[in-house]
């Protein structure tokens, strides 16, 4: 990725996240219309392993994290895989990355990383419609 693109990302990502995180938490995605539904289960009926995630949010933003939880269990594994992996992909766009940064980032985007969040997701897929969670 060029330099002066990877600086872009640099403020639009957390920009991003910070604006769905104010979005999430004044907007109860149980009760607003501006969340949005779920594909998968408005056409199926089956859970994809995502949903209940936006409930997780908004709960979680407000300390509520037994909540969060209970509506989606995969957010446990979610968040910190996702925030490592931000965190270490913004800061390998640095001028100098230090060592710790890059071991970080080689350990969230090696192979055995992303295949085990991968088959994880998908037993969670399974799971949860098996079980009913």
């Amino acid at each position: 990725m060029p330099r002066s693109l990877g600086k872009i990302w640099i403020w639009i990502i957390p920009v991003a996240i910070v604006a769905a995180g104010i979005f999430y938490y004044f907007f109860d995605p149980t009760t607003s219309v501006l969340a949005p539904k779920c594909i998968m289960k408005e056409i199926t009926g089956y859970q994809c392993p995502g949903c209940g995630f936006q409930r997780a949010a908004h709960a979680f933003l407000h300390g509520r994290v037994l909540e969060a939880v209970s509506y989606n269990l995969f957010f446990i594994i979610a968040i910190p895989y996702f925030l490592i992996l931000l965190y270490s992909t913004l800061m390998m766009h640095r001028e100098h990355p230090s060592r710790t940064t890059v071991r970080l980032y080689d350990m969230a985007t090696s192979r055995y990383a992303v295949f085990s969040y991968i088959v994880l997701y998908l037993i969670w897929w399974v799971v949860r419609n098996i079980i009913g969670m």
